[in-house]
């Protein structure tokens, strides 16, 4: 199959690599004219090194090669996904008719939207028709074909049987399932808890503390995500728990590293800076914390992770406040 990957970083990067060696002919999406010239010289798989990009994936910046495609795969940061959409629209490409991947994680922060809603609202036509692609996965060591498990969710089971069919493999398996709801939400939500699971490194606390965050992340996931239409058993399986073990443990997550730098004195944009890549957490950090407050639920440990990310609030301030709320049962 022919397949075009918008989005051009680690991740993006490692998909097409994946999908090319499962034998299909891949076009990379890379924005940027010049950055996508160097991609293009050093057929390496930007940030991350190591694996060697495939003579099959085919790098550029023209965003008509989506007309070239079966299948497209969004793999470009949530607050560059309208735009590339919108972009999209104005070549006049039908995006109904073809298969679409999504492995953007992310809530939009002005309407609070997931990324699957975002493509239904600019193409009513693909309602339905759109497939999450995520899980437990660093690009660093899926590129070093490291076993890994992830979800393909979707409403439509043909669809999500037919991309997972695309990118399995021996080393890369992929589980079905239908509540795409839930598993959008659980890709998103998890890496506002891997700030948090950041600062606690970058405090120097300890294994009982991260459990905490886990453990209570899952329960504040798990309440916003069923208020939003996702169903609870989602959260207890790859795109939830999975998910949020291996971000907030993992030395690979960018959140969790922003969220140390975060924690040893580094303003926000000094942390973004350093780590050169976007921190989906942050943005989505915004979205959560306003979607508690319209639905009216209790989320304690998002609410500290805004008040230090916007507010310039001491990490470890925000610690011993969400420490010493009101006693109540679990």
């Amino acid at each position: 199959m022919k397949i075009s990957v918008l989005g051009a970083g680690s991740w993006g990067t490692t998909l097409a690599c994946l999908l090319a060696n499962n034998g299909h002919n891949v076009y990379l999406w890379e924005i940027n004219e010049q950055a996508a010239q160097k991609l293009n010289e050093e057929r390496v798989i930007p940030f991350i090194g190591g694996a060697t990009i495939p003579k099959n994936v085919v790098i550029s910046s023209d965003l008509n090669v989506v007309n070239e495609t079966e299948a497209v795969l969004f793999v470009v940061p949530s607050h560059f996904l309208r735009s590339t959409v919108m972009s999209i629209k104005k070549l006049n490409i039908d995006l109904g008719k073809k298969l679409i991947i999504s492995a953007t994680k992310g809530i939009e922060n002005e309407t609070l939207l997931r990324v699957s809603q975002i493509i239904e609202e600019i193409y009513p036509e693909t309602k339905n028709k759109i497939v999450a692609l995520s899980g437990p996965s660093h690009a660093e060591e899926v590129s070093k074909q490291i076993p890994t498990v992830v979800t393909s969710a979707s409403k439509n089971e043909e669809l999500a049987i037919k991309v997972r069919d695309l990118f399995m493999n021996d080393y890369f398996r992929v589980y079905t399932q239908d509540d795409i709801v839930g598993v959008e939400l659980g890709a998103s939500l998890k890496n506002v808890f891997a700030v948090a699971g950041g600062i606690i490194d970058g405090l120097n606390f300890g294994d009982n503390t991260k459990a905490a965050i886990i453990s209570r992340g899952l329960k504040e996931l798990i309440s916003l995500g069923v208020a939003l239409g996702g169903k609870e058993k989602t959260f207890y399986g790859l795109s939830g728990v999975g998910d949020l073990m291996v971000t907030c443990f993992s030395k690979h997550s960018r959140n969790r590293n922003l969220g140390e730098m975060l924690a040893k004195g580094k303003t926000l944009e000094q942390a973004e800076k350093e780590l050169k890549m976007v921190a989906e957490g942050v943005k989505t950090c915004k979205s959560a914390y306003q979607l508690g407050k319209n639905l009216n639920i209790e989320l304690p440990i998002i609410n500290q992770v805004y008040e230090v990310l916007f507010k310039n609030k001491d990490a470890k301030q925000a610690v011993y406040d969400l420490m010493t709320r009101t006693p109540k049962a679990e």
